[in-house]
């Protein structure tokens, strides 16, 4: 929030503090407005801290914040009907007022266009509009395109998102992810560099989750 609706803000409930107390006989001096601005650079600090940091500390989850945190490194598969499934990872970037995600595989990265978290069906559903764009190498082939996902949530302290995804290029696929790092990965290598080795590649137990596949020609990602 910027520093004039904060004025206001302090502004009226300065007002209305002052109406209540003269209602019960206090004689109240101009002075009494003095400290405003002090009072809004306090609400600006105390503000920023929240959005960045404070609504994150564990003791505040699930209550009062219900807002899952997501932010940091993501392992995941990626899974198609024609193709074989390609190793994935996802960086989400997450203040309390707003989300955004990039993606990485071996041959291109994503970013959301647009990104939200809400609630549905006692879940929190991360969804993003985004854009893909591969490597030039593979550009005769695989084109830039645009895509929308949706990741279900487990629970108020997340290590897994489950979802699916659909393109412009007329594919879609399923995706599984495993929280790796709170770090801020910041491309395919330095999110391999995060994870586990047994995160590195599609794990076992991933596979298993997700229909099986007929090998095919490889693909970049979607």
């Amino acid at each position: 929030m910027s520093r004039a609706p904060l004025t206001i803000l302090a502004l009226f409930c300065a007002a209305v503090w002052a109406l209540y107390l003269s209602g019960h006989g206090w004689v109240l001096p101009l002075s009494f407005f003095s400290p405003l601005s002090v009072v809004v650079s306090a609400l600006s600090i105390a503000l920023l801290l929240w959005d960045a940091w404070l609504w994150r500390l564990g003791l505040l989850h699930p209550w009062p914040v219900s807002q899952p945190v997501l932010r940091g490194t993501w392992s995941g598969v990626l899974t198609r009907a024609d193709a074989e499934p390609l190793t994935i990872y996802l960086v989400v970037e997450q203040t309390f007022s707003r989300i955004r995600t990039r993606t990485f595989t071996a041959e291109s990265r994503s970013a959301s266009i647009s990104a939200g978290l809400d609630k549905a069906d006692g879940d929190f559903l991360l969804a993003a509009i985004y854009r893909n764009e591969p490597d030039l190498r593979v550009q005769d082939h695989s084109r830039i395109h645009r895509g929308a996902v949706y990741l279900r949530v487990h629970g108020p302290r997340p290590t897994e998102l489950r979802g699916c995804y659909w393109t412009d290029r007329n594919t879609k696929g399923e995706l599984h992810f495993e929280r790796v790092s709170p770090e801020l990965a910041s491309d395919f290598t330095s999110a391999a560099a995060l994870a586990p080795p047994a995160q590195a590649q599609a794990s076992p137990s991933s596979r298993r989750s997700l229909p099986r596949e007929t090998p095919s020609r490889r693909v970049a990602s979607d």
